[in-house]
């Protein structure tokens, strides 16, 4: 039965609840997510398929899954909550005071960079605009992506690999990264100027499973790609069983290097750099409370 009658606040606030369930993976990790007792959950799910006559999940002994109608109703919602929040920054210009919210996306290779100024920029960014909600977030550099051009996320920050055309990039600052072993690998013992690059290109290395850039791929080449990991703290845990090389900003690797955990191999060979970004979608219509963040960068 195709719905008929006009969306109104109810059933925003209930797709808002059915997002909030399906990005926690079930009734139980929503509650406190969502700040809402389970079975308050349960009622306002079953309301909401009554409204729409469809069945959106299964939840059982099996465990939490969407239907297909359940995820073609996800994917929707998530655009109009999206466009809700667009229309509510766009309108928001019109007046002096910042409110509103502010949806920013960062590549968890970044956050812990001293160069990475983005606990200055927020500071800043306090104290012209406290009524502002800041909603951050890391992820993948495709999450971030789809992020940005689905309108989920108002700026972002990552590595720049690769160019889109929807997105607008400019450069902050670069990111060296040099290929590490742990102690426990059979090379961590040895001089650098005993290390052969065909002792390098039998090791078993760690890809980090995206598309990298120009300077990342050649410094990868002929390497032995025997996993993938994109998450920094995934690949460091291949890393420490002794097994894997791979590459890491450096100063993400400093404290293990401190700590004697850790050494660059071949390190003015195996090594490439990458500038750090921020991130728009191209395009965008520009808003005050995006506007004065920006201007909080420095």
């Amino acid at each position: 039965m195709p719905v008929r009658r006009k969306i109104n606040d109810i059933d925003i606030r209930l797709l808002r609840i059915f997002k909030g369930v399906a990005d926690s993976g079930g009734f139980s990790a929503a509650e406190a997510e969502l700040n809402i007792a389970r079975s308050t959950i349960s009622t306002h799910m079953a309301d909401l398929e009554a409204r729409l006559n469809l069945k959106l999940c299964h939840r059982g002994r099996s465990g939490f899954s969407l239907t297909e109608e359940g995820q073609f109703v996800y994917e929707c919602a998530e655009q109009l909550l999206a466009s809700l929040e667009q229309f509510r920054s766009q309108v928001n210009t019109l007046h002096q005071q910042l409110t509103g919210e502010l949806n920013i996306v960062c590549s968890d290779a970044i956050v812990a960079d001293p160069q990475f100024k983005l606990a200055d920029a927020i500071t800043a960014f306090e104290t012209i605009a406290p009524e502002v909600q800041i909603n951050l977030a890391t992820n993948t550099l495709p999450e971030i992506e789809r992020a940005l051009i689905d309108g989920r996320a108002d700026i972002a920050f990552a590595p720049w690999h690769r160019d889109l055309s929807s997105i607008d990039y400019t450069a902050l600052y670069t990111e060296r990264h040099k290929l590490y072993c742990h102690r426990s690998h059979p090379l961590f013992a040895l001089e650098n100027k005993h290390i052969s690059n065909k002792a390098i290109c039998e090791g078993k290395f760690i890809h980090p499973g995206m598309q990298t850039s120009g300077a990342a791929s050649k410094a990868m080449i002929d390497l032995n790609r025997s996993a993938s990991a994109y998450i920094y703290e995934a690949r460091m845990s291949l890393v420490k069983t002794g097994h894997y090389i791979g590459f890491f900003s450096t100063h993400y690797a400093q404290p293990g290097i401190d700590a004697g955990e850790l050494r660059a191999l071949l390190p003015n060979k195996r090594f490439y750099d990458v500038e750090v970004a921020m991130m728009l979608k191209k395009g965008t219509r520009k808003n005050k409370v995006l506007e004065a963040f920006q201007s909080c960068w420095k």
